[in-house]
């Protein structure tokens, strides 16, 4: 009972990507991969450190993430 109130990887996933498209300017967007298993988030890419930061935080606080893995390499 307690999965069908655990929203999905692809539902957690659209999510964190509308995330991710307010903190990159549209030309940049590509430059940050986001994966989803079993709640856990992955991000592959570059960003800027500081933004990587506060894209982090508000990635931690989406409903039914479990954990994030930062692979994000700094850049612009």
């Amino acid at each position: 009972m307690l999965q069908a109130l655990i929203r999905d990887d692809a539902g957690i996933r659209a999510e964190v990507e509308a995330t991710v498209e307010t903190t990159r300017p549209p030309a940049d967007r590509d430059a940050v991969q986001v994966a989803v298993r079993d709640g856990i988030v992955e991000l592959t890419g570059r960003m800027p450190t500081a933004t990587a930061r506060r894209l982090l935080a508000e990635i931690e606080r989406i409903a039914d993430v479990i954990e994030v893995k930062n692979l994000l390499g700094s850049g612009t």
